[in-house]
């Protein structure tokens, strides 16, 4: 049977739509492994059926060559520079099998989306998915409690706070980049309908993140926030006069957006806004304050230059985060497990330490994993990526631009590097290095247009 490309797409774009909304749901493993499967031999027929394209010489290329390269370092590494052979092995066979599978299946489904745009609604519509559970489970509490469920008190999720915060994440950049592509692109009549949804998802993912009480959530999806509106207000003030009432319009309701939700976190969420430079100064000193090397919450934390004690959770992130980056530059070609490299390492340098888990910095536990090479490859391709996204006039590379601008800062304080959430951060990415490497307007275009060229 001779299955047509359009074809191909379309169970691509079905097979990662359905993951996507499967993805952080418990009890779906093998559906999950199924999805995989599916759209991981979809991209194979689709890598073939575009290959002349995807192997053409040229610049934006690059960022999916770093990310091939940092799967033949990890086949480097195991060979010549374990720490833990038998570990890395067993990750490999595992973890990062199923990475390769996505990155295939990321590679078809950006060629699908890139060729045929009539599927990108799909892809926008289920990368709500998570928020959108969220929300659904505490409307879900309220009711079962007959009244309102402070968010701190909220315990019933189906997933966890990062898995919230990750997805939710995305789903803004994914908003971002289209209501700044429907704002301000010429010659094109404004669509008032998909500039509203936009807002109103980004509007259900801090809400998703305001009542699962997450400090990272927050952080992020407010700060690409904060970014749509400097665009906005530069870009509506210097230029587009057509379309500044309706960005304006945006504008207002994002700084009102961002004041209520802000508002609503500080006065429903654990402490710890107030005094985060403090705490961060104490955690640091990892010489004179040692209490991150027992368990968390088994010890006081220090106490900061107010004379108070730091918060714990921002005092043994902060704490490991310091002693992860002077491994680091003791061991910079890491030891070479995503998932345990921070506890196995410490016990090999012959540190004491009682926390057995990740740092909860994906970057840092990236690095102890794989060392300076591979946060090297990894940051070409990030760069690369929203270098090409911003550079390139369409709507599916600025938003790659936007996710990888995210995902800077927000793999600094989220646990990106670490069973499934490292798996779908490397899919984004090839999802991310392909579009930008076959965008038709990399090559057309001679003079460019640069959305946040501010």
């Amino acid at each position: 049977m001779n299955i047509t490309e359009k074809q191909l797409a379309n169970i691509s774009v079905a097979s990662v739509c359905a993951l996507l909304c499967i993805w952080v749901l418990p009890g779906t493993i093998v559906l999950r492994h199924v999805l995989l499967c599916i759209g991981c031999i979809a991209g194979i027929f689709l890598i073939r059926k575009n290959w002349a394209q995807l192997i053409q010489p040229r610049f934006n290329l690059i960022p999916l060559g770093a990310i091939a390269a940092l799967f033949f370092w990890v086949g480097i590494h195991y060979c010549f520079f374990s720490l833990n052979s038998e570990l890395e092995l067993s990750e490999i066979k595992g973890l990062w099998l199923r990475s390769l599978a996505g990155c295939i299946m990321a590679i078809g489904f950006a060629t699908a989306l890139s060729k045929h745009t009539h599927l990108r609604k799909y892809f926008y519509v289920s990368i709500f998915a998570v928020p959108f559970f969220n929300l659904v489970s505490y409307v879900v509490a309220c009711i079962q409690v007959g009244g309102f469920v402070k968010p701190i008190d909220f315990f019933q999720f189906y997933f966890a706070k990062i898995e919230t915060a990750y997805f939710g994440a995305i789903a803004t950049a994914v908003a971002v980049a289209n209501l700044v592509h429907l704002l301000f692109t010429k010659n094109r009549n404004k669509d008032h309908l998909q500039i509203a949804l936009y807002f109103l998802g980004i509007a259900l993912v801090v809400l998703s993140d305001l009542v699962a009480n997450t400090k990272n959530g927050i952080a992020i999806s407010l700060s690409l926030c904060i970014l749509l509106s400097l665009i906005i207000l530069v870009k509506a003030c210097l230029s587009y006069r057509n379309s500044k009432k309706v960005a304006l319009t945006v504008l207002a309701l994002m700084l009102l957006l961002m004041a209520l939700v802000w508002q609503g976190h500080k006065s429903f969420a654990f402490g710890g806004w107030d005094t985060i430079f403090e705490d961060v100064k104490v955690a640091i000193d990892i010489d004179k304050n040692t209490q991150w090397q027992r368990g968390e919450g088994t010890v006081e934390p220090p106490l900061n230059s107010l004379g108070i004690p730091a918060v714990m959770n921002t005092y043994s992130r902060f704490s490991w985060g310091a002693v992860g980056v002077r491994l680091i530059g003791e061991y910079p070609l890491g030891y070479g497990s995503i998932n345990q490299s921070f506890n196995r390492l410490q016990s090999y340098a012959n540190i004491y330490h009682e926390h057995g888990g990740q740092v909860h910095s994906g970057w840092i536990d990236f690095g102890l994993a794989f060392g300076i090479p591979g946060l090297i490859l990894i940051f070409l391709a990030l760069i690369l990526i929203i270098y090409y996204g911003v550079r390139q006039s369409n709507d599916l590379s600025l938003m790659t631009a936007i996710y990888c601008l995210m995902l800077v800062p927000f793999g600094l304080i989220a646990e990106i590097s670490y069973k499934q959430y490292f798996e779908a951060t490397l899919f984004f990415l090839a999802f991310s290095a392909t579009i930008v490497a076959i965008s038709p307007k990399a090559h057309e275009e001679s003079s460019p247009k640069y959305y946040l060229d501010l």
